[in-house]
């Protein structure tokens, strides 16, 4: 199968053989899997200290005494130490030692990326999204692209692709739903276009201050930045030579 090569104009350049990962059967239910492992490994451990809410010379009166037996701080008759207190350690807090980790076959996370990258192809998954393109997929351009290095020229490359109306799309951004939104995320942004290339030649700076938009290497791909949510078919750039890395990556 062919494709069309595209120059930042915008103007076709020629032809090239897509590799046959393109040919990839979609698979969602693999795709799911690599994504959800993908970010529960990226999960940090948490919980209290230790002596959280021991650090007390609080102790029972024992009986007698027409109280409780509760332990109370010496000096005083205040209740500490235990759950039920006001400022008492917790009776089953998070601990520290819990694994999050989730694991998935080698063979399955490498099928998942090979499907998310062929899915990348198909215009039906990628309008699912959400994505606003008016361009035949998939979307390859020369190696000249991985030369920019400014947010304007980024822009103007974009406009003459007729793909500028996705990034104004991730612009608009969504303030979180619960305690979120006082921990420091306080907006969800949409995700826009992800650009593949070989190399950095400027692309990571020119990009990344346009909403929604992620650069990577070819061989730093992974299932969640081709398939965000663990939903397939994200509007993707690549650049000519990113395509002859490819096989030899995930064949």
């Amino acid at each position: 199968m062919k494709a069309r090569v595209m120059g930042l104009s915008g103007k076709v350049k020629g032809k090239i053989e897509l590799p046959k990962i393109f040919e990839e059967a979609y698979r969602p239910d693999l795709i799911k899997r690599a994504v959800l492992a993908a970010q529960a490994n990226r999960l940090q451990s948490y919980g209290p200290d230790v002596y959280a809410g021991m650090r007390t010379s609080a102790e029972g009166w024992g009986v007698g005494r027409g109280v409780s037996r509760a332990p109370r701080i010496k000096d005083g008759r205040r209740v500490a130490k235990v759950p039920f207190a006001v400022g008492g350690r917790r009776a089953h807090p998070p601990k520290v030692q819990k694994d999050f980790r989730e694991k998935i076959n080698k063979k399955e996370r490498r099928k998942a990326i090979r499907s998310a990258i062929a899915a990348t192809a198909n215009p039906s998954l990628v309008k699912s999204r959400g994505h606003k393109f008016d361009v035949e997929l998939p979307i390859i351009i020369d190696d000249s692209l991985e030369e920019l290095t400014k947010a304007s020229e980024m822009r103007e490359f974009l406009q003459a692709l007729n793909l500028w109306d996705d990034v104004l799309r991730a612009k608009n951004r969504k303030i979180r739903a619960g305690k979120g939104k006082r921990r420091g995320r306080k907006y969800k942004r949409k995700k826009s276009i992800l650009i593949v290339t070989s190399k950095d030649g400027g692309i990571v700076k020119a990009a990344r201050n346009l909403p929604g938009v992620d650069t990577v290497l070819v061989g730093a791909l992974n299932a969640e930045l081709l398939a965000p949510g663990a939903h397939a078919g994200r509007l993707t750039i690549w650049t000519k030579s990113s395509l002859s890395k490819l096989e030899e990556v995930f064949g």
